[in-house]
Parts: structure tokens; sequence; C-alpha cells
């Protein structure tokens, strides 16, 4: 009987060494898949900040283009001006000169 006793007792050892075994195995699982995923989340976050970063260079790039664009075509526009107003004004100057040789 006594034996039957310590047979059931060692029974019952084994097996909550087994459950701890078990539950060390499958924590440890856990914690493994558990660093995996932040991983992935982690990349897949990193290559959203990047391809957003990506995006508003690209969105800066055009703005600043399309700014200088327009920058160019003022300054082309006041160039002619500049020219008509200087066409305009030699005959002007080319008299001037002629009567004070005159």
């Amino acid at each position: 009987m006594v034996e039957k006793t310590i047979k059931e007792i060692r029974e019952t050892e084994q097996k909550a060494d087994d459950i701890i075994a078990e539950a060390k195995n499958q924590s440890e699982k856990l914690l493994e898949n558990a660093k995996k995923e932040a991983e992935n989340l982690e990349s897949g976050m990193i290559e959203q900040a990047q391809e957003a970063a990506k995006k508003a260079c690209r969105a800066a790039q055009d703005a600043g283009k399309k700014t200088l664009e327009e920058a160019l075509k003022d300054v082309g526009e006041e160039i002619a001006e500049i020219k008509e107003t200087a066409k305009s004004r030699e005959k002007e100057a080319v008299d001037a000169i002629i009567e004070s040789l005159v």
C-alpha cells in the first residue's frame, strides 16, 4: 500500500514536471513568435515611413520645380518688357544724340 502511494506520488510529480516543461516550451515558443511578429511589424512600419518620406520628397521636388518654372516665366516676361522699353527709347536716344551734334 505504501509502495502504491509512493508510486502515485512519483507519477504525479512526473506529470507535474512534464506540465512544467511543456509550459516552459510553450512560453518560449510564444516569446519567439512575439519577437518575430514585432520584427515584422517594425519592418512594415519602417517601410511605410520610408515610402511616406519618398512621397513627401517627390511632392516637395515637384512643388519646387513648379515654383522655379513660374519664377523663370516671370523673369522672362520682365526681360521682354525691359527689352521692349529699351527698343522704344532707342529712337529717342538716337534723336537726342543727333540733335546734340547739330
